[in-house]
């Protein structure tokens, strides 16, 4: 695949017929879009300041340390106890900087041989479960999928019972399966699709070699059988997981690439492509082979995180897997608050099943330390809301007391603590391959807070657990997030406690500690009263409102056409577009017209409504209800986009891509900065 790394500009790219689409001025890619080419080595320079930048973070750490012992601790007695607890506090994360230098010295990929319909002998089913979604989110999946090389079958497992989807997959070309009893949730409605594989095998069909899972909203991209098929000609290997990007861009959790799941997929899960070290299933965009997984009795039904917890058994079992680090597959990410929250909590809380079914704590013979470090600090991450809170908790107590932990000046102690910081963020953003950015970063740890209090209180109550489906059809209304309530009183207990700790400098209260040893506790209180303020701006903010629209819409302007009258097209969606016309064109609610996307066959549209702007007028177009082949064509047309189609996108890079939301020039930045070589 030619290369997308000079995607950001369209200046020289060869111009395609007059009426293919030409990307505005202010359009640029996803960040996805940058890692569609096949998986290679890590480029000589990120790698080099990667461990540079791990190592200062070390350094600045340990230096600060070393100065906060032997140049800042009290003589003695209970002043000094105090400023070693401190002390313990900010030493910490040294331990968790040391491993992570060793677990990210490289993330160099490698990819196994493309197959095609020939060199293939494997015999694959993709297998879509899906349960209440609505078509807009669904009919691009098993379009795709149905649409993708080599020859295999599409199972779609509606959980729903829905006469609709039936009839849609019927259209397609999918295999419409539900089940009489629904119980495990997706784990359950997998094991069926499993049990008729067997009896119809039992039967003499066919034996599956390789599913291929895709969550329902994970649109396949034309290379994800091709390029991951190859792995499986090494016979001990049982899965292929691969990244999950998402094509919202303006979701909660940042851009897909700089946030939390592009941290987790772009480094931690590329980091893991050594023996010893394989990642753990993640549900969608993934691949098993089928004996392994019947091998374990079919996928674990026991918690909540199905996924991870089938791939322990699979390790237990001899086999390995790997990680493919290209972009296969475009989904949708919560796109607010509460779909984030409740999608973390689900995650949390059955990583908290998974420990202690597993009981992760206790060494395994049949894990290498790598695993057990990952699997059990994977699960324990979940807590890290609680210790979050301890940031809270240990410097509101020393302030409190009025202990003089530090015996250093305001301005000394500004100095020496500010560099530490600097660094270490510098360090950071580096060995994190500048998939991490601050302010997200801060705004998204507070809710490890409510997360980290709901694990613990499954740790203690051992409660029951249901599978809670991330919703993801529009809303009645359009409305803000609510700030959980324990974020509400922490703002309040730090706002306080700062508002104190002025009071003791002003001499208004008797427990109060020097300005230097003041500055020492609330430097850590002021920086996490500081996430919360922007954790909680992020929740409330409009951008992260709930939407009516079940389809996000991609912003593309491309000369279109109705009925021969030419017009503009302003956005597209799996099941709708928005268009600008002369207001000479007779155009009303109610009409249906056929919109004639550029190198696509034409799709029946009912108009929603007009409004007029002087001379021109612009019009809300919807796909009929029922109208499963204008659903396919508009999928297609975004996530299989017709080559020279859009003007200024590489070969191979779906019209979904294109993008002008205001994160992209970060998002650009940080994988030009961490790219591998991909071509």
């Amino acid at each position: 695949m030619e290369s997308v790394r000079n995607a950001a500009t369209p200046r020289g790219v060869h111009r395609a017929r007059t009426e293919t689409v030409a990307l505005r001025r202010d359009t640029g890619l996803a960040g996805w879009a940058y890692t569609l080419g096949a998986p290679g080595p890590e480029a000589p320079r990120t790698r080099l300041l990667a461990r540079i930048g791990g190592v200062v973070a070390i350094v600045a750490v340990t230096a600060y340390l070393a100065w906060r012992i032997t140049a800042t601790l009290p003589p003695d007695g209970w002043n000094r106890t105090a400023a070693w607890v401190l002390v313990g506090f900010e030493a910490l994360p040294l331990i968790g900087l040391l491993v992570r230098l060793v677990t990210l010295w490289n993330l160099d990929s490698v990819a196994p041989r493309p197959v095609s319909a020939s060199s293939t002998h494997l015999r694959v089913a993709v297998l879509i479960p899906t349960y209440n979604e609505p078509v807009e989110v669904i009919a691009p999946t098993i379009a795709a999928a149905c649409r993708l090389e080599p020859a295999h079958e599409t199972w779609v497992l509606d959980d729903g019972d829905r006469d609709w989807v039936a009839d849609l997959c019927a259209a397609y070309g999918a295999r419409y399966v539900r089940r009489p009893v629904h119980d495990h949730a997706k784990a359950g409605n997998m094991n069926h699709a499993l049990d008729v594989m067997a009896r119809e095998a039992a039967e003499g069909a066919p034996e599956v070699d390789v599913i291929a899972v895709l969550d329902c909203d994970h649109v396949p991209l034309p290379h994800f059988l091709t390029a991951t098929l190859g792995w499986f000609d090494d016979p001990e290997i049982a899965l292929v997981q691969g990244p999950q990007e998402f094509y919202n861009a303006g979701a909660f959790d940042d851009d897909g690439v700089t946030g939390e799941q592009g941290l987790f997929f772009h480094v931690l899960m590329a980091s893991r492509n050594h023996d010893g070290a394989g990642p753990f299933w993640c549900g969608s965009t993934s691949l098993l082979r089928l004996r392994a997984l019947r091998g374990v009795g079919g996928v674990a039904t026991d918690t909540i995180v199905e996924d991870m917890h089938t791939t322990l058994r699979l390790i237990r079992d001899g086999w390995k897997t790997v990680y493919h680090h290209q972009t296969l597959a475009v989904g949708l990410a919560p796109a607010t608050a509460e779909q984030y929250l409740l999608q973390r909590r689900r995650w949390g809380m059955g990583a908290m099943q998974v420990l202690a079914h597993e009981r992760l704590w206790a060494a395994k013979r049949w894990l290498s330390w790598r695993n057990y470090y990952e699997y059990l600090s994977g699960t324990l991450w979940w807590l890290d809301g609680v210790g979050t809170i301890a940031v809270f908790v240990v410097p509101t107590a020393i302030l409190l007391s009025g202990a003089q932990t530090s015996t250093a000046s305001v301005g000394a102690f500004t100095a020496v603590f500010t560099a530490m910081f600097v660094l270490r963020v510098w360090g950071l953003r580096r060995l994190f391959r500048h998939h991490l950015q601050l302010a997200p970063a801060f705004a998204l740890r507070v809710f490890r807070i409510p997360v980290g209090l709901s694990c613990t209180w499954w740790l203690l109550t051992r409660r029951t657990l249901s599978f809670e489906v991330t919703p993801k059809a529009g809303a009645e209304q359009r409305s803000r997030g609510r700030v959980p309530r324990a974020l509400r009183v922490l703002s309040v207990l730090a706002l306080a406690v700062l508002g104190y700790a002025a009071a003791g400098l002003a001499g208004l209260v008797p427990w109060r500690a020097s300005s230097g040893a003041t500055l020492a506790s609330a430097a850590w209180l002021v920086m996490a009263a500081g996430a919360l303020g922007l954790g909680m701006r992020r929740i409330v903010s409009p951008t992260y409102a709930t939407s009516r629209r079940n389809a996000y819409r991609v912003g593309i302007r491309a000369a279109v056409e109705l009925h021969g009258d030419r017009g503009e097209l302003v956005d597209v969606s799996t099941g709708g577009a928005a268009v600008r016309f002369p207001a000479s064109v007779p155009l009303a609610a109610g009409d249906e017209v056929r919109l004639a996307l550029p190198q696509a066959p034409p799709v029946l549209m009912r108009v929603v409504r007009t409004v007029a702007d002087g001379e021109i007028q612009n019009v809300s177009l919807r796909v009929p209800e029922g109208d499963w082949e204008g659903h396919r064509i508009l999928s297609l047309w975004l996530f299989h986009t017709p080559a020279d189609a859009v003007i200024g996108l590489p070969p191979g890079v779906p019209a979904a891509a294109a993008t002008s939301h205001r994160g992209r020039r970060r998002t650009l930045a940080a994988i030009a900065a961490a790219g591998t070589d991909r071509s």
